[in-house]
């Protein structure tokens, strides 16, 4: 049950932006018994107000009843010990002028956008509040405005403080797995990496599993991740993993034989068959792409050190002109290498 509104004792967790990973993450909290409030608008707002359903991978299955949250403005996080930052990085700007305006002296916020350099932005914005670094290494697909279902396996990274602690805590108590990590910034590379598939998947227009059987789309997204590794070296910055396999692994295990590669892929992830990007949901949402803060980040670092990073920029392009068209471009695995290899060449 809620706790009364007067109750200063109560932590209350503030979800800024209420998307795939707002919901499920905040949804998942408040299943547990955790004060939620949840930031929306719009259709979502709406929708949210009638309830929230959660799914994952694993059967798990709840359905949220309005009593079990709040949802409202900005405005209504005003009391938040702890601000979860979910919104997509092109909005990060006027999210965070708006909770600047509200957010409580020693509130803190923990970003979990995709993409980097986010949370230095936030900090800027919002200082002199703490805010933390995040990361959502998993997948969670939007399945209405009002429900998400977590489609792949994995943790919340958030990086260390009193707030993680408790929020730590909290998860706990729940289904939600998360994890206090020591080094966030580096591992934030570790996710942008995975995120290189994002418009991938966009211009594929296939469930992740069935993407990740067709050898053309690996082999590219492995040139993708190789152009950002060497931006990375090339500018001294350390990388992790965020997930199991050692991040300069994976372009070699996407290279292997289709065979090879689901041996491999069942040993280190669980996905079930309705898994899809972020890009995907936001192309069909109608919203902006994200593809400039995730590949287009790898250009911009790699031009940063004199090199070129042009699959990464073919990747933005053609995710660009599938926004344009408001569908998928379904480009063949075998036709997207070719033009990868010829702009790499």
């Amino acid at each position: 049950m809620m706790g009364n509104a007067s109750d200063d004792t109560v932590l209350k967790i503030g979800i800024m932006g209420a998307g795939a990973i707002g919901l499920y993450v905040g949804g998942m909290l408040a299943q547990s018994g955790a004060r939620v409030i949840f930031v929306a608008r719009g259709r979502t707002l709406a929708s949210v107000q009638r309830g929230v359903s959660l799914s994952r991978y694993d059967g798990f299955k709840a359905t949220l009843k309005p009593e079990q949250y709040e949802v409202g403005s900005a405005g209504d996080l005003a009391e938040c010990q702890i601000v979860l930052f979910c919104t997509k990085s092109g909005d990060t700007e006027t999210a965070a002028l708006e909770l600047a305006k509200v957010l409580k002296p020693g509130a803190t916020v923990i970003s979990l956008q995709n993409g980097v350099g986010n949370v230095e932005l936030l900090k800027h914005l919002l200082a002199p509040h703490e805010v933390v670094a995040g990361t959502v290494p998993f997948n969670v697909v939007r399945l209405s405005p009002n429900a998400v279902h977590c489609s792949m396996e994995g943790r919340v990274l958030v990086g260390p403080s009193n707030a993680s602690t408790q929020l730590a805590n909290l998860a706990a108590a729940s289904r939600l797995q998360l994890q206090i990590h020591d080094n966030l910034d580096a591992m934030q590379w570790g996710k942008l990496l995975l995120n290189l598939n994002n418009g991938l998947n966009v211009i594929s227009g296939l469930p992740l599993r069935q993407q990740f059987n067709k050898p053309g789309y690996r082999i590219v997204l492995a040139m993708a991740m190789e152009e950002l590794l060497a931006a990375l070296d090339a500018a001294g910055i350390p990388v992790i993993g965020a997930t199991r396999t050692n991040p300069r692994l994976i372009p070699k295990v996407l290279r292997l034989p289709t065979w090879l590669f689901r041996i491999a892929a069942r040993q280190q992830l669980k996905m079930d068959d309705t898994a899809r990007s972020s890009s995907w949901d936001d192309l069909k949402a109608g919203r902006e792409p994200e593809t400039r803060f995730l590949n287009g980040a790898v250009c911009s670092l790699a031009e940063a050190h004199g090199l070129t990073a042009p699959v990464n920029a073919l990747i933005c392009r053609l995710v660009n002109d599938a926004f344009a068209a408001g569908a998928s471009l379904q480009m063949p695995g075998e036709e997207l290498l070719a033009l990868a290899r010829k702009a790499a060449a």
